[in-house]
């Protein structure tokens, strides 16, 4: 089957190439067959998954989660985050990885597979402050070019992003699932961690995920996932083992990994465009983001 690429406009009229698959927009180098059979597949109960919208912290957290999973402070080599990311890996090579596994998705929850949910595997769900998240998707877009042909000015980006028509739709929306399943859900093990608070205290915050893991985690051990999980070591790492979507010899996902360059992008004016539609969407969740630390 092939690919339903559309050509998402932004604002001044350059185009971002995605690919449609009920609904949802998908980069379009994924595999149709891939897309069209994940929501089915076969899933262990001692699996973890990791769901964040892209660009807030998925190869971070992803990196910690599995060092935690494994119960050593090494970075992984064999594997990156896309080789378990459910909606681009084949069932066949999600199988071959032994458990525990650490999955990892940018749909929102009500388009996780079933047995997510029937087996209540445990989630962890990262939020990153919209701003930066924004800024860094725009970079994201502009230097992937073979995989979006993507070469709008910031000014005209926000369009798509405030729109939804960026690959995984709307950040408004994928938030909300997450917080509501949570609430609405209280069964489900869902843990719901911030990109910042990480940064601020990534000591706390791997210990907080080692408590949520059920994984006994002394201080060496964590301290030293801490270390290797820095993001100029894993930035490293990406260009050593050729993991992370290179780019003319870039990793592509390792760009800043800050908090507060939103201020260096947005005029005043477009600042307050972004705060007016998050208000709309966003009413009556007063999540508690730091957009700068």
């Amino acid at each position: 089957m092939e690919p339903n690429v559309l050509h998402l406009q932004d604002g001044g009229g350059c185009t971002l190439d995605v690919q449609e698959y009920e609904g949802i927009y998908f980069p379009k180098v994924f595999s149709v067959d891939v897309i069209s059979n994940f929501r089915s597949m076969e899933i262990r109960a001692d699996d973890v998954l990791l769901s964040c919208f892209p660009k807030a912290g998925t190869h971070w957290f992803w990196e910690i989660l599995s060092q935690l999973s494994a119960r050593k402070a090494e970075n992984i080599r064999d594997k990156w985050k896309g080789d378990m990311m459910i909606e681009c890996c084949p069932q066949s090579v999600l199988d071959a990885a032994p458990s525990p596994r650490v999955l990892n998705t940018h749909v929102q929850f009500e388009q996780l597979p079933q047995q997510i949910v029937e087996k209540k595997c445990k989630i962890v769900h990262v939020l990153r402050n919209p701003k930066d998240l924004t800024v860094s998707f725009y970079n994201h877009h502009r230097a992937l070019k073979d995989m979006y042909n993507y070469h709008g000015e910031w000014k005209d980006y926000l369009h798509l992003f405030l729109n939804g028509l960026v690959d995984w739709g709307s950040w408004f929306d994928n938030t909300l699932s997450y917080i509501r399943a949570k609430e609405q859900n209280p069964q489900l093990p869902i843990q719901i961690m911030y990109y910042e608070d990480m940064k601020q205290d990534p000591v706390a915050g791997v210990r907080q995920l080692a408590d949520f893991l059920g994984v006994e985690a002394d201080e060496e051990l964590i301290k030293g996932i801490c270390d290797k999980c820095g993001f100029e070591n894993m930035k490293t790492v990406a260009s050593e083992v050729g993991k992370g979507l290179i780019q003319d010899g870039v990793p592509q996902v390792f760009r800043k990994g800050g908090v507060g360059d939103w201020k260096n992008w947005f005029t005043i004016a477009q600042n307050e465009e972004f705060d007016k539609v998050y208000s709309e969407k966003m009413e009556g969740y007063d999540l508690p983001f730091k957009y700068s630390i």
